[in-house]
């Protein structure tokens, strides 16, 4: 089988790719696919999450660990198998920092050589944010479903976001992305 997943930024608006995948690839195979995507050298640990539909987190399968399966010992198609299906991809787990996926198309009988980038549109988010008080988005929410954009840090360090912070992943239309070649 063949996947097709298209991610985007919840930090950087205008920024979204599509890879082409096979299923028997690792963890470790997308991972190190991202990377090449979007510019990025090897960075901190990162976290791959299997998500419901609503993108809360099921599984979780880390770069490294003493306790569960890790992204080279585990093949995509161990975990993914449905168009529509929901994952997260953490590059920095301290800032919970990553990229939202999900599997668009699935063509059986359909081989590839090698992982490849087959779209992507704008610049990938900085490894490195200018400030370290400043997450893009936290790990906790107000209680609403969607997935925050930015914060505002008080005196306290009790992250408080604003409505207007708020990002709701139902108004992305995957299908409204310009991919340019790339």
């Amino acid at each position: 089988m063949l996947y097709t997943i298209t991610a985007v930024s919840p930090e950087v608006e205008d920024f979204a790719f599509e890879l082409q995948i096979e299923s028997d690839a690792t963890f470790a195979d997308l991972h190190r696919l991202i990377r090449r995507t979007c510019e990025w050298g090897e960075h901190k640990p990162s976290i791959f999450y299997i998500c419901d539909e609503r993108w809360h987190r099921d599984h979780t399968i880390p770069e490294r660990s003493y306790e569960d399966d890790t992204m080279d010992e585990v093949e995509l198609g161990d975990f993914l198998d449905d168009e529509g299906q929901r994952l997260q991809y953490i590059f920095d787990a301290d800032r919970n920092r990553g990229l939202l996926m999900e599997i668009t198309h699935i063509a059986y009988g359909k081989h590839i050589d090698e992982p490849l980038c087959k779209r992507r549109h704008g610049l990938a988010p900085a490894l490195e944010i200018s400030k370290p008080e400043e997450a893009p988005y936290p790990t906790k929410n107000n209680g609403s479903t969607g997935i925050l954009a930015s914060v505002s840090v008080a005196e306290d360090d009790e992250i408080e976001p604003t409505d207007d912070e708020l990002f709701d992943i139902e108004e992305i239309d995957l299908e409204g992305f310009d991919f340019t070649e790339g």
